[in-house]
């Protein structure tokens, strides 16, 4: 079992002890865990030019072909992402905007410079590969419901997500992070958990 925890945060904050706790639990649950640092990488915004509609491939040159083809070669994928007005980050934003194109119906991956007959087919992936998604914000609860502040994140990581095959079996959203910077036991417990699901384990 190959997951990928992309932590998708600028600061080491609650998402990113949040991600690691999942990552680990993944792993003590038997699991490979590759972690990436989302910011770390050059993962620019789509330009809406439509070309991967035409050729099959985004003409962006950046990191996210090779991001993608790692996420294509996983089973798992954990993703964590600040909520900044209802929606992912910029960065997290970038990479969902693209995601889909790489991924055709038929579980095609497509990568710049390569033609359909030099990437195998990832159909038995697309129907099996699963996610978990782990956010954050400032706003207690019940409103950061109430408004979206949470639910509007992961909403949004699930539809992307989708549309490139991964179906998304969890989340955590961390609420009212200005009075408690540190994740909470409740939140630690349903990370683990949420990880060894992600692993098979439960």
């Amino acid at each position: 079992m190959n997951i990928i925890a992309i932590d998708a945060t600028r600061r080491h904050g609650v998402i990113s002890h949040s991600v690691e706790t999942a990552a680990a639990a993944a792993e003590a649950a038997g699991a490979t865990v590759e972690r990436v640092k989302l910011y770390d990488l050059d993962v620019r915004s789509c330009t809406g030019c439509g070309m991967c509609k035409v050729t099959g491939y985004c003409k962006i040159d950046d990191d996210l072909p090779a991001l993608v083809e790692r996420i294509a070669e996983s089973d798992g994928v954990i993703v964590g992402t600040p909520s900044y007005f209802r929606k992912p980050d910029e960065a997290t934003s970038a990479l969902l905007d693209r995601i889909g194109g790489y991924f055709a119906r038929c579980g095609q991956l497509h990568l710049p410079g390569f033609g359909p007959h030099d990437v195998p087919r990832t159909s038995v992936a697309r129907d099996t590969k699963r996610a978990i998604v782990i956010t954050a914000c400032a706003t207690p609860e019940p409103l950061a419901t109430f408004f979206g502040f949470t639910t509007g994140p992961v909403r949004h990581l699930r539809s992307a997500l989708g549309s490139g095959g991964i179906r998304t079996i969890g989340s955590l959203a961390v609420t009212d992070t200005w009075r408690y910077p540190e994740i909470r036991g409740w939140e630690h417990e349903k990370a683990c958990s949420l990880g060894r699901i992600l692993a098979g384990k439960i």
